[in-house]
């Protein structure tokens, strides 16, 4: 029985690892150059306390540049809504990437 649980607990850790693979993926490619390879900021300010946000403000935030309190986000925070993230072809990002990108965040804190 032991071992039993011991495989389980295996699984579900190399299960969510895979999970943040996507937004990993997505935080490199689009937004590591200015908030740094930990989230710690840079150009841009660290994002530890946006990872811990509601879903729905997260997406505001991606979507239409907005913080928690609804204050437009300050360049160089681009509107990924208007111009989709690299590889998006101009396309705003899915939930599915958003979900992806705020799980990965979630790791990092």
């Amino acid at each position: 029985m032991h071992t039993r649980i011991l495989m389980a607990l295996a699984l579900l850790g190399s299960a969510s690892a895979a999970n943040v693979g996507p937004g990993q993926s997505i935080y490199t490619t689009n937004c590591a150059g200015c908030r740094g390879s930990r989230v710690q900021g840079q150009l841009g300010s660290n994002l530890h306390e946006a990872a811990g946000w509601k879903y729905a403000l997260f997406s505001r935030a991606i979507l239409h540049s907005r913080d928690d309190k609804g204050m437009a986000l300050q360049p160089p925070i681009p509107v990924w809504g208007k111009i989709g993230f690299k590889g998006d072809h101009g396309t705003a990002p899915t939930a599915a990437e958003m979900h992806d990108l705020q799980a990965y965040l979630k790791t990092l804190k």
